[in-house]
């Protein structure tokens, strides 16, 4: 059975995966197709080597025999694409697009120094002049560590269909976003709603700030931000906290896990990542020194926490055999694997679509956390709402429904800690008059039927007041705190109830002897609780031998 969840899960999983490659494929095809489309520029490309002219068609591979830089100049595309847009990937080779002296795009990281896996991802724009300038467009490449150059494609068109462009680009990245921005919307309700049940499961709200950091670092990380803020550099400095703060919320939720919780290593690598952050920022503010040039410390701390985090939950799961902690290493284990494979595009192969692994990772990762907690929370509910009821049981008289005397006594106890915060509380003790002969005569069913309708008329009279209990077979009692009545209003209003009762009945007379007293003396004393209980229990036993005299 559970090897048989084990793959439906799996198969689920991939058929996630499945849905958002195709889903974000239709995107980029549909945004390329649409009718102001851009076009690819391939032809009518040279530079100069040796005197002469060499074309290329693009994009191409171009070795130099010399020197460090590489200009590529097309005649006729001021004149074919005049105040259109052009778009290319050049800024790892610090692009300038110019025309003559004029320049109309110069890639310039001075602000904020970025490496060769993210240079790549920068989106190159410039706006074509006038068709009246006939001058050639110059693209200037710059390569000072060789003379290869991988020159990309150039795109031309409407400013609108380049945006488009470049948004079918990040279409993975956004469509993942969403779909982490709706987890986490779910996350944070699932944790309201159940702080408003009482039942405190802080891990949903984790998960909820985790989406948080990734979606900012997803956002900011990407090349559609870096166009639209272009040059500045908070885009990066969001990006480059909310990926040095991203390990803290599950850092927490591992705190908040059950076996788990109060782990000093947790809080050992939770204060390394908060540590990192500021050391980092202090080395920055006051030295100069790139955030870029210490992304490997981040790395590093994320793949030591990650190792750290993996082997705690691989020992805690071996002592606890715990079906909830098996998910999330197994989780842990996904997210850790594509973080990993991303660090090998991202250091190794440079790689500029390394994140691609990592936020697979995180929507698996995510997905089978919310799972397993809304797992655990619907037990945990369940057992909860069975607890409740059970609890309830154990405080309520079967045949009336009433409050028994367990819960008298836990209200008893309850009143004698806080008795001086009342300023009048009463308590009345009731006998139902007769039940043993009813029972004798009439059958129990009969004293049944009389027991139920003595409550209802107990409750009709001071349940609105305060709490109303039946203590034994045929005794019941009131407490009723703060009224405005006195003792003799008290009784009356339980005799008008009866009398209302009597009146539509005709097999037996309802009677209920009563003895009400009050927690203050008419000095405004407290009494104990024990006189208090023994002076309504005399008071109902006189007033029961007084009926009895009546009748």
């Amino acid at each position: 059975m559970k090897k048989t969840k084990m793959i439906e899960s799996a198969l689920a999983l991939f058929v996630i995966l499945a849905v958002i490659l195709v889903l974000s494929r239709q995107i980029h095809i549909g945004l390329n197709n649409i009718p102001d489309s851009v076009t690819e520029i391939t032809e009518g490309w040279y530079y100069i080597e040796d005197g002469g002219q060499k074309y290329v068609t693009l994009p191409a591979d171009i070795t130099l025999s010399s020197g460090d830089s590489l200009t590529l100049y097309c005649d006729d595309i001021t004149a074919t694409y005049a105040r259109q847009t052009l778009t290319t990937r050049g800024a790892i080779y610090r692009l300038i697009i110019s025309i003559g002296d004029q320049i109309l795009y110069e890639y310039d990281d001075a602000s904020f120094p970025r490496n060769t896996q993210m240079a790549s991802r920068v989106n190159c724009t410039a706006v074509l002049p006038d068709s009246s300038l006939e001058d050639t467009i110059a693209f200037t490449y710059t390569n000072p560590s060789g003379n290869v150059y991988h020159i990309p494609s150039v795109y031309a068109g409407s400013s609108d269909a380049v945006a488009l462009y470049h948004c079918s680009q990040a279409a993975f990245t956004m469509i993942t976003v969403f779909a982490l921005t709706v987890l986490g919307v779910l996350s944070i309700c699932i944790y309201l709603y159940l702080k408003h049940m009482q039942v405190e499961e802080k891990r949903f709200a984790n998960i909820a700030f985790f989406l948080l950091f990734c979606d900012c670092w997803f956002l900011t990380d990407s090349s559609l931000a870096q166009i639209i803020g272009g040059s500045s550099p908070v885009i990066r400095y969001i990006s480059f906290y909310a990926f040095m703060l991203l390990a803290i919320p599950m850092l927490h939720f591992l705190r908040n896990t059950e076996d788990l919780d109060h782990h000093p290593v947790i809080d050992a690598v939770t204060w390394a990542f908060y540590f990192n952050a500021i050391l980092q920022s202090l080395l920055n503010y006051l030295l100069g020194i790139p955030l870029i040039d210490m992304l490997f410390v981040t790395h590093i701390l994320l793949f030591g926490g990650s190792l750290l985090m993996m082997i705690l939950l691989i020992r805690a799961y071996h002592s606890s055999r715990n079906e909830e902690l098996r998910t999330i290493l197994f989780s842990f284990a996904v997210v850790a694997g594509g973080g990993a494979v991303s660090l090998i595009l991202y250091w190794l192969l440079k790689i500029s679509w390394y994140e691609v692994c990592f936020e697979l990772g995180i929507v698996i990762f995510i997905i089978l956390l919310i799972r397993t907690l809304i797992i655990t929370m619907v037990r945990n509910l369940k057992f909860r709402t069975e607890a409740q009821v059970y609890q309830r049981l154990a405080k309520e008289d079967r045949l009336t429904g009433m409050k028994n005397r367990r819960a008298f006594e836990e209200l008893m106890t309850e009143v004698e800690k806080n008795a001086d915060s009342y300023q009048n509380l009463f308590l009345v003790f009731m006998d139902l008059n007769r039940l043993k002969n009813v029972n004798d005569t009439m059958g129990h069913q009969t004293g049944d039927e009389m027991i139920i309708a003595a409550a209802r008329c107990i409750e009709k009279a001071f349940s609105g007041m305060g709490f109303c209990f039946r203590i034994g077979g045929d005794e019941f009692c009131a407490v009723l705190p703060d009224t405005s009545l006195n003792a003799e209003q008290l009784s009356d209003r339980l005799d008008e109830e009866l009398r209302i009762c009597n009146c539509l009945r005709s097999r037996y007379h309802i009677s209920i002897a009563r003895g009400i007293s009050n927690l203050r003396d008419e000095s405004g004393n407290l009494k104990t609780i024990s006189n208090w209980k023994e002076e309504a229990d005399l008071a109902m036993y006189t007033n029961k031998g007084w009926i009895r005299r009546m009748e």
